[in-house]
Formats: structure tokens, C-alpha cells, sequence
């Protein structure tokens, strides 16, 4: 094959592999909708809609919002330890216009890609190291929900493996965290210019491994910067507790009656699994995934008859992805304004601290 055809053909290949992937995930989303929508009652969950109370849909709107602006200083925090200085109102705007792309395009990391380019934008001598901060901003913060999530099952560790879905889940979370551990150690400390014979002539066949390398080099730095990596794991910590407390307001918006710690255990399974890429943006997933956890810890109780008893759950579900929405929409109205301010143009070079 001539090389110059090369690249042509491998980006068809990786266009065709995305979106076969993107139409498997859809018939993956329409049909867990079309499964859930026969098994509502649309009238019954209106009315519960219709009495919900707002005062505590603000709230938790509210805390949406102070989450986001929590995981901006956690990727400031991160971009500084790749020696990238931004100011705390572009890096909030970066996050919001990262929300916005990830809502709306078919993969839940289209937000990333975006992210990557503007910073390539402000620190183009730095990609690596700045796709290295939105790596390990995702890292860090999947890392902190496992473990979260793992502390909060032992709680009900009894109930939930008795359920085979949920006894599925604590074992995937457990093989999560021990790849993770593993990955992060042994990325922190395997010199791959030293490695035996074998391993570094394989490690020599991998096709651009000097992104790797440079990576790999990025990810390093954490070494030397343990106090700013511990910072971005504190902000992480406090992110899924403003999230865990928005949705805490929601169920009392519903008037479910659930203890914080019942929030804790099923947001933090439920957001585990809707990281996967399963369906598009984890919808139908997410509805289905509330409805067992809510079902495995009492808080709803479903009729084996006529299978009513699901509306609660669903209708957290779906004002849970609202609130979340709102944010997105208010990312999509950054991008606007931003975009003709600094978006496609390298700033000057005032804009860092």
C-alpha cells in the first residue's frame, strides 16, 4: 500500500468504527426508553411532577452549579502542575463549554476533545502536558467514586449481593480500583528505558510512543507536586458530596423519603455506571440504574402485578439530567460569547497569572 493512502484510509476505518459504535449505542438508549416508557404511568408521574416542590429544585440546581465551579479549581489545580497558568474565570468557562459538548454530542468525552483544542490553543508548546490535566482530571475524579462508592456499599454490603446486578457492580468497582492502583503506581515508577529485553523491544514497536513517553513524562510531575495532586483529590471528594447533596434535594423536591446516606450509596453506583459507554450519554441507562437502586434499598417499592411503583425513581431521573441540562445550556451560552473573545485565537499574554 502506498503510503501516502495510508492515513486516508485509517481515519475512514476509525470514522466507521465511531459511528457503528454511536448506532450500537443507540439501539442500546431506544431501547431501554421504549422498555421504561410501557412500564410507566405517565399520568401518575405528571402529577408527582406537579407537586414537586421548587424551592428545593433551585437548591439543587444551585449545587449543580457550585460543583462545576469546584471541578474548574480542581482543573486549575491540575493545570498548574503542568506549569499551564490560567485564570480561574477562562478555566470555568473552559469547564461549562466542556459540559455543553459533552451533553449534546454522541460520546460522554466530546467535552474533553474540545477542552484539549482550546488549550492547545493558550499553551500550544504543551499539548501533551495540557491532554495529560483533562486525563487526570477524569482520573481523579472516576478514582475518588470508586472509592466513594466502595465505602458506601459496605454500608449495605448484605442487600446488594444478594442482588446479582448490584454483586456485579461491587466486584467491577473493586477491579476498577485495583487497575487503577496499579496503572497510577506503576506509571509513577516503571522507567520503560530500563526495561528488560522483551518488554522494551515490544514497548519500541508501538506505533507514536513518543506521545506516550511525553504523557507518561506529563503524568510524572504529579511526583513533584504531591501537594497540588492531593489538592485536586480533596476538590474531588468535595464535588461528589455537592452532587450527592443536589441529590438529596431533589428526592425531598419529590417528597422521597430517603436518608443521605441512601443518596450517597445509589448516586454513587448510578454515576459509576452511567461513566460506562454503554448508551448514549447514559440515558435509559441511568432511569433503569435508579429504579433498582431505589428498589434494593427501600425506597420505592414496585407492585409484581401490574408493576406500578417505578415513577418515583423515574421522575428523579429525568429532573436529575434537567438540572444538569440547564448547566450544559449555560456552557452552550459561554461557547458563544467566548468563542469570538479568545476561543480560536492564541490569547495575549496578559491572560495568565
Amino acid at each position: 500500500m502506498h503510503i501516502d493512502n495510508y492515513k486516508p484510509i485509517e481515519n475512514k476505518k476509525a470514522e466507521k468504527r465511531y459511528w457503528s459504535w454511536g448506532i450500537v449505542r443507540g439501539a442500546v438508549t431506544i431501547s431501554i426508553f421504549a422498555y421504561i416508557g410501557f412500564k410507566i404511568n405517565w399520568a401518575v408521574l405528571s402529577r408527582q411532577f406537579m407537586q414537586s416542590n421548587l424551592f428545593w429544585l433551585f437548591i439543587a440546581c444551585f449545587l449543580l452549579g457550585i460543583s462545576f465551579l469546584v471541578a474548574s479549581v480542581r482543573w486549575r489545580v491540575l493545570l498548574r502542575v503542568q506549569d499551564i497558568f490560567l485564570p480561574l474565570k477562562v478555566v470555568v468557562a473552559l469547564t461549562l463549554i466542556g459540559q455543553f459538548f459533552n451533553s449534546f454530542l454522541l460520546g460522554s468525552t466530546g467535552g474533553d476533545v474540545v477542552k484539549g483544542l482550546y488549550i492547545s490553543r493558550y499553551s500550544p508548546s504543551r499539548k501533551a502536558h495540557g491532554a495529560m490535566t483533562i486525563i487526570m482530571d477524569r482520573a481523579i475524579g472516576l478514582f475518588v467514586l470508586v472509592c466513594i462508592a466502595l465505602c458506601a456499599t459496605s454500608w449495605k454490603l448484605s442487600s446488594l449481593i444478594q442482588q446479582q446486578d448490584t454483586r456485579n457492580i461491587a466486584f467491577a468497582l473493586l477491579i476498577i480500583f485495583g487497575i487503577m492502583l496499579g496503572g497510577a503506581v506503576s506509571l509513577t515508577f516503571v522507567p520503560f528505558k530500563q526495561l528488560p529485553f522483551f518488554p522494551h523491544k515490544l514497548w519500541n514497536k508501538i506505533p507514536k510512543r513518543d506521545i506516550i513517553e511525553t504523557l507518561v513524562a506529563a503524568f510524572r510531575q504529579h511526583k513533584s507536586s504531591v501537594r497540588q495532586t492531593l489538592k485536586a483529590v480533596v476538590c474531588s471528594v468535595a464535588i461528589w458530596f455537592v452532587v450527592f447533596s443536589a441529590g438529596y434535594c431533589i428526592a425531598l423536591a419529590i417528597h422521597l423519603k430517603v436518608a443521605y446516606i441512601q443518596m450517597l450509596v445509589t448516586l454513587s453506583i448510578v454515576s459509576f455506571i452511567i461513566s460506562l459507554p454503554i448508551s448514549i450519554g447514559g440515558h435509559g441507562i441511568r432511569e433503569g440504574a435508579f429504579v433498582a437502586m431505589f428498589t434494593i434499598l427501600g425506597i420505592i417499592t414496585i407492585d409484581k402485578q401490574t408493576g406500578m411503583g417505578r415513577e418515583p425513581a423515574v421522575l428523579f431521573s429525568l429532573l436529575y439530567y434537567a438540572l444538569l441540562l440547564i448547566w450544559s445550556l449555560v456552557g452552550g451560552l459561554v461557547y458563544l460569547t467566548f468563542q469570538s473573545k479568545a476561543g480560536l485565537k492564541k490569547p495575549d499574554n496578559d491572560i495568565c497569572d
